[in-house]
């Protein structure tokens, strides 16, 4: 299963939406515009929150919170790292990139590749590929590439 991510270059509502193949939104992907850290709520398109991503900002390295139905399911930690952004998963997962995380490889507790994320370089706005190898982990894996895009974003932007 593949979706795609066409975030806008210029957005005043910081709002977007994930698309399946055929071109169709399956997903709406928001964020506050003004907040201490990023809160990012990711909601199916009857408008029912599936996942919200919440940066905890009193960290030396970004941490971000990923919450399913309220419980906490994973907390991603940056790792400091000169060369590459690396990450730790609370739950077991782990993610593998390139420098600036433009291919992703995510991986659950049993070490099975659940998915990818690939960001195309030459594009008006950000837009992202993933491709998930069992719908069962689209929440999560979306939730954890929108951290990551939030992490990456912001350092790129400062």
């Amino acid at each position: 299963m593949k979706l795609f991510i066409n975030e806008k270059l210029f957005s005043i509502h910081n709002k977007f939406f994930v698309k399946d193949e055929d071109g169709n939104d399956v997903y709406e992907i928001s964020s506050k515009a003004i907040s201490l850290g990023d809160k990012t709520t990711v909601n199916d398109m009857q408008g029912n929150q599936i996942a919200y991503i919440e940066q905890e900002i009193f960290h030396l390295m970004p941490n971000y919170n990923i919450y399913v139905n309220g419980n906490l399911v994973c907390k991603i930690s940056k790792i400091f790292n000169l060369f590459r952004n690396d990450y730790s998963l609370s739950n077991g997962y782990r993610v593998e990139g390139n420098f600036l995380m433009l291919d992703v490889k995510v991986y659950d507790e049993l070490n099975q590749q659940i998915g990818t994320i690939k960001k195309e370089l030459i594009s008006l706005g950000d837009r992202y590929e993933i491709e998930l190898f069992d719908e069962k982990d689209i929440t999560i894996v979306l939730a954890i590439i929108v951290a990551i895009a939030n992490d990456v974003n912001r350092n790129q932007n400062t």
